[in-house]
């Protein structure tokens, strides 16, 4: 249960003990996830399934979804099978359905016995899936996933309803909706929200009941007001983050959910013609005061912010030197009062350093950035101000 997940975690104090000896994190604002997913909720009044892909799009999934969890979201989506079994692991007993393809029995045998709702899209899987169930004795969830135009994975759309007519017949299977994905194409997501429509009411005069449909995710809950069916799942704008750019002005307000923070390693002055980093990517022209911080692109901080990221130290946003390593970058402390472990921001909710603002600088998409987000890096999730639950990576785990 997510109160149980909660609970189990250390005291705000003893977060922040342990916080001290960080060199770099990422925190994760549960009151803007909260806000995002009421407004959301209003926007479409239907079913919100949030898509948690890719580590929560990089904020940590256990306990993102725990906390979604306690907001009486129901379901989640994930893409690969080991965040659902990471979700199960975690003792959290809310709906998941997994749409990562499976190849094994064991792997089918999983999914029934945890309880996981698999996305099916042709007959092997179907065969599988029924198959598994029978041995357990229990009923497999299957979501059936259709290809109405976006041509990647799925029953192509004129063969939806025959093959989902023929899974609901499997034994021990049990189909619990549709769904499909949209081109974002506005002259194709028409006809594809049409077809879905034609296989619910095919399916319907055959007996057949497709359960939850669903079709729209991040940019049709902004561009497509009317595709909500029974269920959206949301992903980025989830986390405060809008596909482009221009959508900030599609009346969603959103609050972005998560930052990074690190401590300064070194702090040094060097003078007039010294270079720093590989390649002397930065060259001083007069004598400056520079500072260190153990955060680099192995943590996610785009190689592209060479001599243009900026950093916010005590208040004023100021620049990387040099390349961005794989563990370093060295920042502009000139005329600012830091020392050796005090706090930096990299990634901040305001100003020069927001997401948007980097992923915009770097050439990047706000997608990339986040998924981009190591998981090595600690976790601190906060509410009304304070660490509610700490993620740490453990040696078993890597």
């Amino acid at each position: 249960m997510a109160e149980s997940f909660f609970s189990s975690q250390p005291s705000p104090e003893e977060i922040e003990e342990r916080m001290e000896g960080f060199p770099s994190w990422i925190e994760v604002d549960f009151d803007n996830l909260a806000f995002n997913l009421d407004q959301i909720r209003k926007r479409v009044g239907v079913e919100v399934i949030p898509c948690v892909k890719k580590n929560a799009y990089g904020h940590g999934i256990v306990p993102v979804v725990a906390y979604l969890n306690m907001k009486s979201v129901e379901r989640v989506l994930v893409a690969k099978l080991w965040e659902a079994l990471q979700l199960r692991e975690a003792g959290l007993t809310c709906g998941i359905i997994n749409v990562d393809p499976l190849f094994t029995m064991d792997q089918f045998g999983l999914v029934v016995d945890r309880d996981i709702t698999q996305a099916v899209f042709n007959r092997k899987t179907a065969h599988m899936l029924s198959k598994a169930a029978v041995n357990l004795g229990k009923k497999a969830q299957a979501f059936i996933k259709v290809d109405t135009g976006l041509g990647r994975v799925g029953v192509r759309h004129k063969e939806a309803v025959d093959f989902i007519e023929y899974v609901s017949k499997l034994p021990g299977a049990q189909i619990k909706g549709i769904l499909s994905t949209f081109s974002e194409d506005t002259e194709l997501d028409p006809v594809q929200l049409e077809r879905m429509l034609s296989i619910e009411k095919e399916l319907r005069s055959r007996g057949v009941d497709p359960g939850t449909r669903s079709i729209a995710s991040s940019y049709a809950i902004l561009h497509f007001s009317n595709s909500g069916l029974d269920a959206v799942r949301p992903g980025i704008t989830l986390f405060g983050l809008y596909p482009e750019e221009g959508d900030r002005e599609l009346g969603l307000e959103l609050k972005q959910v998560i930052s990074m923070k690190g401590r300064l390693e070194h702090v040094k002055w060097i003078d007039e013609g010294d270079s720093l980093t590989y390649s002397r990517e930065f060259i001083a022209a007069s004598r400056m005061r520079v500072g260190t911080v153990h955060i680099g692109h192995s943590d996610g901080y785009p190689r592209e912010l060479k001599n243009r990221g900026r950093i916010l130290v005590e208040g004023e946003f100021r620049s990387i030197l040099g390349a961005v390593s794989t563990n370093h970058s060295i920042v502009d402390l000139t005329n600012v009062d830091a020392k050796q472990g005090d706090v930096v921001e990299y990634v901040g909710k305001h100003g020069e350093n927001t997401v948007a603002s980097i992923a915009k600088l770097s050439g990047v998409s706000t997608y990339r950035f986040c998924v981009g987000l190591s998981p090595l890096t600690p976790r601190v999730y906060y509410k009304g101000g304070r660490p509610l639950a700490l993620s740490e990576p453990r040696l078993s785990e890597w």
